[in-house]
């Protein structure tokens, strides 16, 4: 097995991380405290990290804390990009001080009034380490309301022991697919494909609605959705298990196409550098392949998954309750995480892909194949992730929509017309733009 182990040529040390705070941007009366609110004095993390991701962090906190004595942080592992918890616990003044998430939870709950806008704590050289799209995932309106920790996406993984070329559009993928696809006794043997359309959420699926022409927003902010693109690219991707039978049926959570491509069982998948380091420790690291995802024949076009960052956000105080130091102190934790020592240890843990443009460009130089199937993708073929409160509508339609869909009981237009009258509904209720 071969695991990625790389030394970061930049390192910064854990102390010297610089702060620049202007104490006249807290809101009055929150120098102890926000009133009504109680607050303890460790730093508190809200967390979504992966299994390879995870260790990183810890090790982040323990260098931290290490070299800031009478500072500690602590953490919960909350999902996102659902944002009732998050709303909820901010209206009780007991939000996380620090949230590690998508730019477009994050951006909602900017828009909302939850979250700080970093220009304002900051000078504009704390954010020029990193490259420009990365801030430009977490900037809204000019405001820069979070620090990337890394780039990311998805692209095509593959086995190379079962497919030896990537396939350069979607006909020669699904042939290659059939072809390499065992079924003994009603059972799969070897996949030559899988997606699990009702598996991630809705993440994966803007990707190949592009691919057919469609688009989730209208330059207005209206969903885009109840179109014949956005019906085609559904049905297409359904295809894979109930036309094609290149994958199995029912595959409902990514840790099943996750473990069974690490079992070798697989030909591709659709995932993300979060994930490629178990991949390349199960099957090694010659046998592991990433490529852009292939040009959807009927079209013409590539897939354009949505590319963005993970980021570091820090809660204003009327959401946490943090009084002037603590705030302070979590703005400097925030920072310190998306420095390049850490970001270092997030490419080494998972391959993560950094932020940070020196960081970058030493991983560039590396000239790891695997990690420049992502960046062929990511700066080639992708669309920015809409860090827009709109998006943030999104999900839970999708999630109830698709379910209905795979069950049989919707086709595809309905429920993408289901998704879009949801959307509009609770944004209309909400008041998001332009409604």
């Amino acid at each position: 097995m071969v695991a990625i182990v790389v030394v970061v040529a930049v390192i910064v040390v854990v102390a010297g991380v610089i702060v620049y705070l202007n104490s006249q941007h807290l809101l009055p009366g929150q120098s102890k405290g926000t009133a009504g609110c109680s607050k303890s004095t460790s730093i508190s993390v809200w967390q979504d990290f992966s299994s390879t991701e995870f260790p990183a962090f810890t090790k982040a906190v323990s260098e931290y804390e290490a070299a800031n004595p009478g500072q500690s942080v602590t953490w919960t592992n909350e999902t996102t990009p659902s944002p009732s918890n998050y709303v909820a616990a901010a209206l009780a003044c007991q939000a996380p001080d620090i949230l590690i998430g998508a730019s477009d939870f994050a951006g909602g709950l900017y828009f909302d009034g939850f979250l700080a806008n970093l220009s304002h704590y900051l000078p504009s050289s704390a954010f020029a380490p990193f490259i420009s799209s990365a801030i430009s995932d977490v900037t809204q309106n000019g405001a820069i309301f979070g620090f990337p920790l890394n780039v990311n996406g998805v692209a095509m993984i593959y086995n190379k022991e079962l497919v030896k070329t990537p396939p350069n559009n979607t006909t020669q993928m699904i042939s290659l697919a059939k072809n390499i696809t065992v079924i003994s006794s009603g059972k799969f043997q070897i996949a030559g494909l899988i997606y699990g359309v009702d598996s991630d959420g809705g993440y994966r699926y803007p990707a190949w609605q592009a691919g057919f022409g469609g688009r989730l927003f209208n330059p207005n902010g209206t969903p885009d959705l109840a179109t014949e693109p956005s019906y085609q690219a559904l049905q297409f991707l359904d295809n894979f298990s109930t036309v094609y039978k290149i994958e199995p049926p029912d595959v409902t959570a990514e840790t099943t196409y996750e473990d069974l491509f690490a079992q070798g069982t697989v030909g591709m998948i659709f995932d993300g550098p979060w994930d490629i380091d178990m991949y390349v420790n199960a099957l090694g690291a010659a046998n592991v392949g990433v490529a852009p995802m292939p040009i959807v024949s009927q079209t013409g076009l590539h897939p354009l998954p949505l590319w963005g960052s993970i980021g570091a956000y820090v809660s204003l105080p009327n959401a946490s309750g943090a009084g002037s130091v603590l705030f302070n102190e979590s703005l400097k934790f925030a920072q310190f995480l998306a420095s390049p020592e850490v970001e270092g240890e997030l490419f080494n843990s998972s391959g993560d892909i950094p932020s940070i443009t020196t960081t970058f460009k030493y991983v560039q130089s590396l000239d790891i194949p695997f990690e420049n199937g992502f960046l062929d993708q990511f700066f080639n073929y992708s669309q920015p992730f809409p860090n827009t409160p709109q998006m943030t509508y999104f999900w839970d339609p999708w999630a109830t929509e698709i379910s209905d869909y795979v069950a049989g009981s919707i086709n595809a237009a309905a429920a993408m017309q289901g998704i879009q009258s949801q959307m509009i509904s609770e944004m209309q209720q909400n008041h998001i733009p332009p409604y």
